[in-house]
């Protein structure tokens, strides 16, 4: 099936006429799950996307003369990217302050900050607290712990992950609270949780060793009865630290 039009809205895009630099509005762009560096533009009340992103759903574009040619060829979207190592997962993925919504809860992750932990008879421990925005984006009440957050709820704890995949120690009570709370349709979370790095690190090795990667890992499996789901295969939320 072929698609031909002079100018289409995705060749303008593709191309990257300096006409687009009097865009209304320029909007972060999500194809399949999987947040793309380049961004969709809304112009004269028009949305506006990339021929690139296009591409990751099957459509390919030729341009000839001034017409844009789209067909919707046998090319498959590619696997989404996922964490290595004996964390490797599929996952939504994003960057800090970027909100990710996997049909249930929208999150975002507004801050990564260096703290210091007390430790009684020897020096502080240092680490770091990442702060969460998590928004119940479904019309009825719903709860982290009902949702497949959790080790007891099927998922994982939260994870904070060093650049060579080791994992920093979470404070878990600072997730108990939250994860047990119910979210009003609409309503929002907003909680910090500690991370800690092994007896020993000094402030300085910490800081070298700065983390890279934060995971919500996630079980899909809501049971039927609870009338909710999730509207991708893995709704997982990994934030890349350094973007």
């Amino acid at each position: 099936m072929t698609i031909s039009s002079k100018w289409t809205r995705a060749g303008l895009l593709s191309l990257g006429l300096t006409t687009l630099a009097w865009a209304a509005g320029t909007y972060s762009l999500i194809v399949n799950g999987q947040v793309i560096s380049k961004n969709a533009v809304v112009i004269n009340g028009e949305t506006y996307v990339p021929l690139s992103a296009l591409k990751l759903l099957g459509v390919t574009g030729t341009l000839k003369g001034n017409t844009v040619t789209l067909a919707l060829g046998s090319a498959l979207p590619p696997a989404r990217n996922a964490s290595g190592g004996a964390n490797q997962m599929a996952a939504l993925e994003g960057c800090l302050n970027q909100t990710l919504f996997n049909g249930i809860w929208r999150a975002k992750v507004l801050s990564l900050t260096p703290i210091q932990t007390p430790d009684a008879g020897s020096s502080d421990v240092p680490g770091w607290a990442v702060k969460l925005e998590i928004r119940n984006g479904i019309p009825k009440t719903a709860s982290l712990m009902g949702t497949g957050f959790g080790a007891s709820s099927g998922g994982s704890q939260p994870m904070l992950l060093l650049a060579d995949g080791t994992s920093l120690t979470l404070n878990d009570n600072d997730f108990l609270k939250p994860w047990s709370q119910d979210v009003l349709q609409g309503g929002v979370l907003t909680f910090a949780l500690r991370f800690s790095y092994p007896r020993g690190t000094t402030e300085g090795q910490a800081r070298a060793q700065r983390p890279t990667k934060f995971i919500l890992q996630i079980n899909p499996r809501i049971p039927e009865y609870m009338g909710m789901k999730y509207s991708v295969p893995d709704p997982s939320l990994r934030v890349r630290l350094d973007c």
